[in-house]
């Protein structure tokens, strides 16, 4: 027997038989023995009694306990639950197409409902800058706009903008209130194009670019050899770190091809200084310089993408997020000693259509990966799913592609996989649909949640049109085994 409540609590003991809401007294109480996240709710006697450590505990239980009593009346019972997870996060891409601070706070109301407490959000990339800068202004100036305003598109219509700095403090405050960390993500080297246009002395050429109006990867990216651009980011990074209160933060590192530093004297003077095989090396020792300045001078948590590992000597302090690797460097990173958060792409990112990822293939992920021993399942802190924007240009459509997937994430992270039930999680679904509309979040309707394998078949192949995503040749190239 389960709850009609998604996450999952962890463990229930039902008494038998059911009360009235309207008949039970509501008391809180205070254990100090609980962790940070736990909560328990007796229900009997006709009193509902809510014990945490403290206020983001009882945050938890009343949202439990407010399902619970949505339709009348609540079963007599026991539960004592905490999180599978500390580390429960959902990723914005902002940087590609822009959500109105609204629209931005509908998915957090819904993704808060779902236990969420990691708001990820991905403010640059080739396609924009949309963080306001007092220290480098042309950021806004110049690398928060582009001359096209979809990907392959006909609309030729300037696209751009940023967040104000008092906009991003109100999302922060936002997220505060219902115990959601915000963390920034500011990528380098690779994903540059906005700062590289709006600086072409930080690139190897030097060269005017363009802000990229299409999807992809691009050589021009922050050279490594020249100091200025070490200068650069520590300037930025100061302004970021003042604006935001978490002491963690996002530096990217995926996706960040080499061609160019191949081909210039200063970044191949810098492998011979340091001592460096080559310029996978390169960007290991790019990586640290920043790591070192963000953990030495701002005390913060420094998290980047899996392909930070390829070098070999990346510091064991930057906790990783797998999002593609198939040569297992994360687990080998996690068994000894090392941080992972698991965002597959094959099952958490939300950009694709249900035809590739149906809601059962999300739901059923394991972030246990299987070569991680004993010491590197501890070290998985959790899991996090993103939505990439390049295709979705307004809310409604990014609201399809996230809803229920996200959902899905969410029991996930919260709920112990020994307590998840697919077929369960989809009954539990469907009572949510009106809260979710309350927010301003339509869910994408349940015929499209697991569909056929002609129409699977149909979405692969639309889908890799898009030729230019490296994430859509995967996907053809090297298919999941589930598919």
């Amino acid at each position: 027997m389960t709850l009609n409540v998604i996450p999952q609590p962890n463990k229930v003991n039902f008494f038998g038989g059911e009360i009235k809401a309207s008949e039970l007294a509501v008391e809180y109480k205070l254990d100090e023995t609980l962790g940070e996240e736990a909560y328990i709710i007796d229900i009997q006697n006709n009193r509902a009694i809510i014990t945490s450590k403290g206020e983001r505990g009882r945050y938890y239980a009343d949202i439990t306990y407010m399902k619970l009593a949505e339709k009348g009346t609540l079963p007599l019972c026991r539960i004592v639950d905490e999180p599978a997870y500390s580390y429960r996060g959902f990723m914005i891409d902002s940087a590609r197409h822009m959500q109105t601070i609204d629209e931005i706070k509908k998915y957090i109301l819904a993704a808060a409902e779902f236990k969420f407490n990691v708001f990820h959000w991905h403010l640059c990339d080739d396609q924009g800058w949309r963080i306001e800068c007092e220290s480098y202004p042309e950021l806004i100036k110049v690398g928060a706009y582009r001359d096209c305003h979809g990907f392959r598109s006909q609309d030729a219509r300037e696209y751009g903008g940023y967040y104000t700095k008092d906009e991003i403090r109100d999302i922060i405050e936002f997220c505060k209130e219902r115990y959601i960390e915000v963390i920034p993500e500011i990528d380098m080297p690779g994903h540059t194009t906005a700062i590289v246009a709006s600086y072409p002395n930080l690139s190897c050429r030097g060269v005017k670019v363009p802000v990229q109006t299409d999807g992809g990867i691009f050589k021009d990216i922050l050279c490594a050899g020249k100091e200025e651009v070490y200068e650069f980011c520590f300037k930025l990074l100061n302004e970021i770190c003042e604006l935001f209160p978490s002491k963690r933060i996002h530096i990217g590192g995926d996706e960040a091809p080499k061609a160019r530093w191949c081909n210039c004297e200063k970044c191949q003077a810098k492998i011979k200084e340091e001592g460096l095989k080559d310029e996978e090396q390169l960007q290991g020792y790019f990586t640290n310089r920043i790591v070192d300045y963000l953990e030495k001078e701002k005390g913060m948590e420094v998290f980047a993408w899996n392909e930070t590992l390829n070098s070999g000597i990346v510091k064991d302090s930057v906790v990783v997020c797998d999002w593609m690797d198939r040569s297992n460097k994360c687990e080998e990173y996690a068994n000894k000693g090392g941080k992972i958060i698991a965002e597959d792409f094959y099952h958490y990112y939300l950009d694709y259509p249900y035809g590739m990822t149906p809601l059962k293939k999300t739901y059923g992920y394991s972030p246990l990966l299987e070569k991680l021993d004993k010491k590197g399942r501890e070290n998985v802190l959790g899991v996090e799913t993103p939505i990439w924007t390049e295709y979705v240009e307004d809310f409604d459509r990014m609201c399809y592609m996230c809803f229920p997937r996200l959902i899905a994430c969410g029991e996930s992270g919260w709920t112990r996989e020994e307590n998840k039930n697919y077929k369960s999680f989809r009954d539990r679904l469907y009572t949510y649909k009106g809260r979710l509309l309350s927010y301003g979040v339509k869910m994408a309707e349940d015929k499209e949640w697991d569909p056929s394998l002609l129409i699977r078949t149909r979405d692969m192949l639309k889908r890799l049109k898009d030729m230019l995503n490296p994430r859509a040749i995967s996907v053809f190239l090297f298919p999941n085994k589930d598919d």
